[in-house]
């Protein structure tokens, strides 16, 4: 019976110590596994939320709804206030207004003002 529970001690050191140690490298891994690569660029790679760029530019949804990132600007054309209201989704930017990575900020004169567009 002393024996039964020595062994049961040793089996029992024995089993805890294993669970603390750390895994080998898969046999015949001899390399670490390689980081995973970053996240996207919500700027530049559309996506559910994310800023879709190719859609700057494009007229407003109806009741003026737009892709997330961007806000619908109203705005006249060559004809001036005389002639019809345009809307398009738009990133207004400016000296105080930085655009997204993979726009630049342009002025379109006879359209929303300064905008940020693809590059």
């Amino acid at each position: 019976m002393k024996h039964l529970a020595s062994l049961a001690l040793v089996l029992a050191c024995a089993c805890s110590g294993s669970s603390t140690s750390s895994p080998g490298p898969a046999s015949g891994s001899s390399s670490p596994t390689p980081p995973s690569p970053p996240p996207p660029d919500p700027t530049t790679e559309p996506g559910a939320g994310q800023l879709d760029i190719t859609k700057l530019g494009q007229p407003c949804g109806e009741g003026g709804t737009c892709s997330p990132g961007t806000e619908c600007v109203k705005y006249y054309g060559i004809a001036g206030p005389r002639g019809p209201q345009f809307s398009s989704c738009e990133i207004p930017c400016g000296d105080k207004t930085a655009c997204p990575t993979g726009t630049h900020c342009a002025t379109v004169a006879d359209g929303p003002g300064a905008v940020c567009r693809p590059h």
